[in-house]
């Protein structure tokens, strides 16, 4: 299975879990405990957001992303990927903070 986490210029980042190993992009990750069930339960947690505001939409998605991505650091293992983790979360927290007028777009 695989999930998207966040939309970092422009492309997709993917998550998934291949054989028990948690991969981003791709790569290994380091994260303990994540089960197929976990990713499937997010996922359809971002299936089920419905808005017709497509901006709304977009800040409810990256909210959502964002506290599973918190989630995620909490199981993270090196320096490594809690960076990549972090660096994830504060562009989804940029975006919605633009969203809700607290931020100013680049």
């Amino acid at each position: 299975m695989e999930v998207c986490i966040a939309t970092m210029r422009g492309r997709p980042v993917m998550l998934s879990l291949l054989d028990g190993i948690a991969h981003i992009d791709g790569a290994p990750q380091p994260i303990k405990r994540l089960t197929e069930e976990e990713l499937a339960a997010f996922a359809a947690s971002l299936d089920a957001v419905t808005c017709e505001d497509i901006a709304g939409r977009d800040a409810m998605l990256d909210a959502k992303r964002a506290a599973f991505v918190v989630e995620l650091l909490g199981r993270a293992v090196g320096d490594d990927c809690v960076t990549q983790l972090t660096h994830i979360l504060d562009h989804l927290h940029y975006n919605v903070q633009v969203f809700l007028g607290e931020a100013t777009p680049d």
